[in-house]
């Protein structure tokens, strides 16, 4: 059994490295691990360490992994053990490196686990931890699908109602209401940019609306937000708008 940590290579392993960092293994948040132990030379130990130091003084500078949603500093992994290959996997150390002195030697020890593994079951976490959000399917427009957040349909231009001197009610006015759309949701890029042009679009027709078709009634103000949608991080942009259907 060999491992290669960078450029060293350690092959006097003492312990079979493979297995598994468990955060909740029922939901399958479970990501590759490998416990190093094995006989070191002095010079083994040295390389061992700045290894680790080197790793740890740009780790500690990167982004937060699960606000930035990507590995960031890691070490590469390769190794056979027991039959099972792996190569030039990205990883971090979960375990800082630790030795006893065994005569000329060192028993050192250490554990790696998979980055990108560990990043999915971080964001996964996060993600089965925030309270779920009600979704009401998604409203087209255009060319844009948006997923909703409330129930879209109202109304306006409700008859007014009025009274008469005797005493009872009568309705004023015109005998018809305008359905409405109340638009509260998000969307991913393109379909931002498709709802952006749906807008410029219809407002710019100079020709009459069809009957049944929708129009824009405000605009919705450019937000976006990180979200995490099966356990990797997302962009949404916020949509808050009206659109009324043309009578």
């Amino acid at each position: 059994m060999t491992l290669t940590l960078n450029s060293l290579t350690l092959s006097a392993l003492t312990a079979q490295p493979y297995g598994y960092d468990e955060s909740d293994t029922r939901a399958g948040l479970t990501a590759r691990k490998w416990h190093v132990e094995g006989l070191c030379t002095p010079s083994e130990w040295q390389s061992l360490l700045s290894l680790y130091d080197t790793w740890r003084d740009t780790r500690i500078t990167d982004a937060d992994t699960k606000t930035s949603g990507v590995i960031g500093t890691t070490v590469s992994l390769s190794g056979d053990a027991n039959g099972i290959t792996f190569t030039s996997v990205p990883c971090w150390f979960i375990s800082a490196p630790s030795g006893t002195q065994i005569g000329a030697f060192v028993q050192a020890s250490c554990e790696l686990v998979d980055a990108n593994q560990g990043l999915e079951v971080l964001l996964r976490s996060d993600e089965k931890s925030t309270q779920p959000q009600l979704l009401f399917g998604t409203f087209e427009i255009g060319s844009a699908t948006i997923t909703l957040l409330q129930p879209p349909d109202t109304f306006q231009d409700l008859p007014p109602l009025a009274m008469t001197a005797g005493g009872t009610h009568y309705i004023t006015g015109a005998h018809s209401i305008t359905t409405l759309y109340q638009i509260e949701g998000y969307c991913n890029e393109t379909n931002w940019t498709a709802l952006q042009t749906w807008i410029y679009d219809t407002a710019s027709n100079t020709s009459a609306p069809t009957t049944g078709s929708f129009y824009p009634l405000s605009i919705p103000t450019p937000s976006a937000e990180n979200a995490i949608e099966n356990g990797v991080k997302v962009i949404r942009y916020k949509v808050s708008m009206q659109i009324a259907e043309v009578k």
